[in-house]
């Protein structure tokens, strides 16, 4: 069987050849995609900063810093109706009503 492969293979290499088309020899394992470049090591983790404001966790809201110019902060109580809009770039701070600590931040 092999043998059949390979004579085949030579035929249409010679038939090739004689049209004056180049033939490019078949490779027997296939081609590896290229690796996918790494992140830079200083690209952020989210879009709005909810990774490195993770030990505000617990915090009272009453002791939340202001946020600053030009940031897009929602600050809800868990179970208080909210838009589905996704904004990357706004940083959710969701309360626990009862308690009126921060539960947890997102972006979105």
């Amino acid at each position: 069987m092999r043998l059949i492969a390979t004579l085949s293979l030579a035929l249409t290499a010679a038939l090739a050849t004689a049209c004056g088309e180049p033939v490019a020899p078949e490779s027997p394992e296939p081609a590896q995609a290229p690796a996918a470049p790494a992140p830079p090591a200083t690209a952020p983790r989210d879009g709005c900063g909810a990774a490195e404001r993770q030990d505000w966790v617990g915090r009272g809201r009453a002791d939340l810093p202001a946020a600053p110019e030009g940031a897009t902060w929602r600050i809800y109580e868990t179970g208080q109706p909210v838009t589905q809009d996704l904004r990357p770039d706004r940083l959710n701070i969701e309360i626990d009503p009862d308690s009126q600590r921060v539960v947890r931040l997102s972006c979105g």
